[in-house]
């Protein structure tokens, strides 16, 4: 089979398939469409006067936005791994959630910020409940 260049861009001049192939190939254009890269999600559980909870699902390879948590909570580790947090100095420090296991923590110090990393090729999922 033989296109044009005109085909192509209008100048008229035979082209092989393989040639087209070959262009096609090189451009990076595949014909399917672009995979979107996997994000952290919060699904709300409940919100009462009293505490707040969502789950936290973090796919292998994905980071939160820098965050702070500024209310004691608890951290239910539903599908545990090795977290990763990293302060906005760039500190980072790994928790291992077992999963079962329900863990508590404290609010941050004042002004401190930090994310999530999962670097890990596991998602991990925890239930969070956060008093008021």
């Amino acid at each position: 089979m033989k296109f044009t260049l005109g085909d192509l861009c209008g100048l008229g001049v035979p082209l092989r398939a393989s040639v087209v192939a070959a262009l096609v190939s090189a451009s990076g254009f595949s014909g399917a469409p672009e995979q979107s890269k996997p994000e952290m999600t919060r699904l709300p559980q409940y919100d009462n006067e009293r505490a707040t909870s969502w789950k936290s699902v973090i796919p292998p390879h994905t980071e939160s936005t820098l965050h702070r948590h500024d209310r004691y909570r608890s951290v239910i580790a539903i599908v545990g791994g090795d977290l990763k947090t990293v302060t906005a100095a760039g500190e980072a420090t790994v928790t291992h959630y077992e999963t079962g296991k329900a863990y508590w923590q404290a609010p941050m110090p004042p002004g401190a910020m930090h994310k999530d990393v999962n670097d890990t090729d596991r998602t991990i999922e925890l239930v969070v409940v956060e008093l008021k």
